[in-house]
Parts: structure tokens; C-alpha cells; sequence
């Protein structure tokens, strides 16, 4: 092999290895950092709340901020997931579509959803007898 070959090549190589680090990776995308599920920032008609996704369900999200709350998507003026660029978006009370719904469960701490044994275990965690609502 001359040496322009092996010289091109060795470029080529290394052209290959560098463009395969582009683009979402693990280590840029916080949900695959670790157990915890995403952050939601929700404004509910009194409250603003900033919490972590626990669990996503037909009529609304389980959120724990400074308690675990079941926030039904009717009481849910906007809701943001914490993440950059993010599409998952739930706005003026309105249940959003599945595909928006399955992101967001795959997003959630619980993703296979809760048990009712789970359930109580949380709540003795926060200290509460039943699920919060929206309201403080």
C-alpha cells in the first residue's frame, strides 16, 4: 500500500468513527441518564408547578412536586416537558393525542404504570394519605 492510500484511508477511517458521535446520544438525553422520569412544568388555573413525570394515564399525569398529584388533563392550562426542542406539549384542558400520551408514559418514571401497592408506597414516601390535586 502506498502511502496516499493509507493516508486516505486513515482519513476515511476517522471521518467514519467522528460521524457516528452526531446527532441524540445517551449521554445528551436525560431520561437515559438514570431511573427518574422527566420534568414537567404544568400551570393549572392556580398553581404553577414544576415536578417530575411519575405516570401517565387516560385522564391525566401523575406529578410529584412537593407532592405526588394527580393532575387531570381538564385542570392542565399547559404542560411542558423539560426537554430541549421538546414536542410533548399538553395545552388548555384538552386530553392530548396517543401518540403525545405514549411519548410521555415512555418518558415517565413508571412507563409500565403503578400498581396499587406502588401507589401507597409513594404516598407514605410524601408523607400524604391520598393523591393531591391541582389545587394547592
Amino acid at each position: 500500500m502506498n502511502r496516499t492510500t493509507a493516508l486516505l484511508t486513515l482519513l476515511a477511517l476517522g471521518c467514519f468513527a467522528n460521524g457516528c458521535s452526531f446527532g441524540m446520544t445517551a449521554r445528551k438525553y436525560s431520561p437515559a441518564q438514570g431511573p427518574k422520569g422527566i420534568m414537567m412544568h404544568v400551570s393549572t388555573g392556580q398553581k404553577q408547578l414544576t415536578g417530575e413525570l411519575i405516570e401517565v394515564r387516560a385522564d391525566g399525569i401523575l406529578l410529584a412536586d412537593e407532592k405526588l398529584r394527580l393532575l387531570p388533563y381538564t385542570a392542565i392550562l399547559s404542560a411542558e416537558a423539560n426537554e430541549k426542542d421538546s414536542p410533548y406539549i399538553i395545552s388548555k384542558g384538552t386530553v392530548p393525542n396517543r401518540d403525545v400520551q405514549e411519548h410521555l408514559r415512555l418518558l415517565s418514571r413508571f412507563p409500565q404504570g403503578l400498581t396499587p401497592e406502588l401507589i401507597q408506597r409513594l404516598l407514605d414516601a410524601y408523607g400524604q394519605t391520598e393523591l393531591a390535586g391541582a389545587t394547592p
